[in-house]
């Protein structure tokens, strides 16, 4: 394995629902998949740091009050992708998507299930399937 490469995906509530974002049709095998607001971690950067930035710069949305969930790591034959999951309910303003994405939706957690998610964006499922397990903890 070559590359180790840092991420941040955002769990942000706001009454109930979480947002998920659409990828362009520019985006190779990504295109038209739904993923979380986030991104990679800059050198740097601190994790929460990282999650406040991608998400104003994909949404337009500020985010406050962030807690850390779990840290998922998938790999395949040429890097492994390290993923912090962060959860937030405390989001201000209004979505104005970046060009990266097409679409958003607020979505309720048992939607999670059935998104057409892209392959590295599916490993959010569990964290939103115990996410009140995880933020109790």
């Amino acid at each position: 394995m070559s590359d180790k490469i840092l991420v941040v995906k955002v769990l942000v509530e706001k009454d109930g629902k979480f947002l998920v974002v659409q990828k362009t049709e520019n985006y190779g095998w990504k295109a038209g998949k739904w993923e979380l607001p986030g991104g990679k971690v800059e050198e740097g950067e601190k994790g929460f740091e990282t999650a406040k930035r991608e998400v104003e710069e994909e949404t337009d949305l500020e985010i406050e009050d962030l807690h850390k969930v779990v840290r998922v790591e998938v790999e395949d034959d040429n890097q492994c992708v390290n993923c912090g999951i962060i959860h937030t309910n405390t989001v201000s303003g209004e979505v104005e998507l970046s060009d990266e994405h097409q679409d958003h939706e607020w979505v309720r957690p048992d939607d999670f299930r059935i998104m057409d998610w892209h392959r590295d964006a599916g490993y959010v499922l569990p964290a939103m399937r115990y996410l009140q397990e995880y933020l109790s903890q």
